[in-house]
């Protein structure tokens, strides 16, 4: 099985490597196999380019893209994509089309993949499963998926927002089939999500890392829960796993 290199592209709650960009939104580059996967692209397309090309990638070397949900602040750096690469599979869920309250860019319908159900998507290989979309109420509704990489002796969830919450994309590995007492590396925006005291005493032996960024709220209750486990998100900082 190959290493799994996860780097932050676009982010807006922590600092940067030199040379990069902060920005407001999320995007995570994802490398595995041999394939370049954006998870989510950030607000602006200049950003996410620049980033890039700070990082060592154009644009048409991306081979993926995976949308947690229409908003603005994850879906509006695509189109900086699309320009150089306007054939690149995008991967969202089968409620896109629903109308939302700060929706992002229309996307060409020829590069829309709609996951009707979670589970390994086999058309990127067997280490990319994306869930199921679930629905909040933030912000007059909205529904968001969310995705899991499966690394030789762990699983990391990666989330854009967690609208719905975290214990929903955790609940769901039962159903994507990943046992849920794997080892499990946290990362991405958890918005105003936390753990009950309950939560933690139970999930703590089997989280080995959690890394916020974007649009979490309660990063104090997370370093209170994790401590040395916690951390916070530095674009342009690549985290290999297994590490």
């Amino acid at each position: 099985m190959q290493a799994v290199k996860l780097t932050i592209i676009v982010d807006d709650l922590n600092g940067a490597e030199p040379g990069y960009i902060k920005s407001f939104g999320f995007s995570l580059l994802i490398e595995l196999d041999h394939q370049k996967i954006l998870f989510d692209t950030g607000t602006k397309e200049d950003v996410l380019l620049k980033n890039l090309i700070n990082y060592g990638i154009s644009a048409p070397e991306i081979n993926t893209v995976i949308l947690s949900h229409n908003h603005y602040d994850h879906t509006n750096g695509l189109s900086g994509i699309l320009k150089y690469n306007p054939d690149v599979p995008v991967y969202v869920h089968k409620y896109w089309k629903k109308p939302v309250k700060k929706v992002g860019d229309s996307l060409p319908h020829k590069n829309m993949i709609f996951v009707e159900e979670g589970g390994v998507i086999k058309d990127i290989g067997n280490q990319i499963y994306i869930t199921n979309a679930y629905m909040s109420p933030d912000y007059g509704g909205i529904y968001e998926q969310a995705c899991y990489i499966k690394t030789k002796d762990s699983f990391i969830l990666i989330s854009g927002c967690c609208h719905p919450g975290l214990n929903y994309f955790l609940n769901d590995r039962e159903l994507i089939g990943i046992p849920d007492n794997k080892p499990l590396h946290l990362i991405g925006g958890f918005h105003g999500f936390k753990f009950s005291d309950e939560d933690v005493n139970i999930l703590k032996p089997y989280i080995y890392s959690v890394n916020l960024c974007h649009c979490t709220k309660n990063i104090k209750v997370f370093k209170t829960q994790f401590r040395e486990k916690c951390y916070l998100g530095i674009i342009g900082k690549t985290m290999t796993f297994p590490y």
